[in-house]
């Protein structure tokens, strides 16, 4: 099966995610461990490869102690 194209929310995303857990002075290791999430596919999600789910999305913001709102507003500007 050929490997799905990011697209530029889902990319957008992944940098908001990035930027907050910066701003927070996380690793990504660290954090991936923090909120429950394998490091690799936190990785990814950083990096816009993964179309995640609203679960996934509620449990990394909760990690940053922000909305998910928050998140998707910035992805979406």
């Amino acid at each position: 099966m050929p490997a799905s194209k990011s697209t530029a929310v889902q990319v957008a995303l992944g940098e908001a995610i990035r930027s907050a857990r910066n701003e927070r002075g996380f690793g990504q290791e660290a954090f991936a461990k923090h909120v429950g999430l394998d490091r690799s596919y936190y990785g990814a999600i950083e990096r816009g490869e993964f179309n995640i789910t609203l679960t996934t999305l509620i449990k990394i913001a909760a990690g940053l102690r922000i909305r998910p709102s928050t998140l998707l507003r910035k992805a979406c500007l």
